[in-house]
């Protein structure tokens, strides 16, 4: 094995740890989630769909898991997370704050998960890591679902529009910092690429167009004013 590939490896291996927590976090979210959601008088299926969610989140951390081992990591079983904590604005009432939960959590965050993941199985080159990412994709895409499912139900039963003030620090809690830094690729990133880790560069690109093409007109279709996070996006973007 030639030693760039080798160190693309290793540095992919901790890639996937690092996802097998994160795995972890989403799982305890979405358990959270949904017992918010069935004490709110949720619609069933909405209720549902964040219980699988939960389930799915702890199979994917176990996939993570092994993919990291596969890759040359430490052996390591991923501990779970006893609790996530709200993300959502003080000041907001109960179904207020549950329903900013919701949409973070799926209509942002899982939908731009679902972009980055379908990009990465592209150029993936090892089968194990594109089987991987493509048993994540699927679930990931039903994750989003359920986001603009509640967001629907909810706007039909009269909910205001709690969701365009706060726009942009939902954006900022989900669009990491790595994404904007500046400090050097890995130097055998093409390499990295094919493992499920891409470049800045195109995690910025996948961000830019997965928001405006994506989530805002989502968002705006159900009366979210978006004018907020439109201006962060420019701001942090160009």
């Amino acid at each position: 094995m030639a030693e760039g590939s080798a160190g693309a490896r290793g540095a992919a291996a901790g890639v996937w740890r690092c996802r097998a927590h994160a795995e972890l976090e989403a799982a305890a979210r979405f358990s959270r989630l949904a017992g918010q959601l069935e004490a709110a008088g949720a619609v069933a299926p909405v209720v549902a769909m964040a219980r699988a969610a939960a389930a799915d989140e702890r199979r994917h951390a176990d996939q993570c898991a092994a993919l990291a081992r596969e890759l040359g990591g430490a052996a390591f079983s991923p501990k779970a997370v006893a609790e996530a904590p709200e993300v959502a604005p003080r000041g907001l009432e109960r179904r207020e704050r549950l329903l900013y939960e919701v949409v973070a959590m799926s209509c942002v965050t899982e939908t731009l998960s679902a972009a980055l993941l379908g990009e990465m199985v592209e150029r993936a080159t090892d089968p194990s890591v594109r089987e991987t990412m493509q048993q994540i994709l699927r679930d990931e895409v039903d994750h989003a679902r359920l986001g603009w499912a509640h967001l629907a139900a909810e706007r039909q039963r009269g909910c205001a529009d709690v969701i365009g003030e706060h726009l942009p620090a939902m954006l900022a809690g989900t669009v990491h910092e790595e994404v904007f830094s500046s400090w050097a690729e890995h130097p055998a990133q093409e390499a990295l690429s094919g493992l499920g880790a891409l470049d800045r560069g195109e995690r910025r690109r996948i961000v830019d167009e997965t928001m405006r093409r994506v989530v805002l007109p989502g968002l705006r279709h159900f009366g979210i004013d978006t004018g907020r996070g439109e201006q962060w996006l420019a701001d942090r973007l160009g």
